[in-house]
């Protein structure tokens, strides 16, 4: 299946993940649950998401059945929009290191 994993946090720091890439998805908190990607060129790149107390679980659970039995683009979080999925507040942070 082709998809991706769309994460906004403002207008200069944002990533489409395609869903082959994604490495693993972790609840770290309550409310915080990491997306992990393998970048270009070997490098590592994270979403970082805000959920709604105790629901971290809960986004992981979805972020897998999205990523397992859908096609397309899916909207995580998006801050300059403030448009997000089911208990995600917010896109705390993206990144990629080589």
């Amino acid at each position: 299946m082709k998809n991706n994993l769309v994460c906004i946090k403002d207008a200069d720091e944002m990533v489409v993940i395609p869903g082959h890439r994604v490495r693993f998805i972790l609840a770290n908190t309550a409310t915080n649950v990491e997306i992990s990607y393998a970048g270009d060129d070997n490098g590592i790149g994270t979403a970082d998401i805000t959920c709604t107390s105790g629901k971290a679980d809960e986004v992981v659970k979805e972020l897998g059945r999205i990523l397992t039995t859908t096609n397309g683009s899916f909207l995580v979080a998006d801050d300059v929009n403030s448009s997000f999925m089911a208990n995600v507040s917010a896109c705390a942070a993206v990144a990629i290191s080589a």
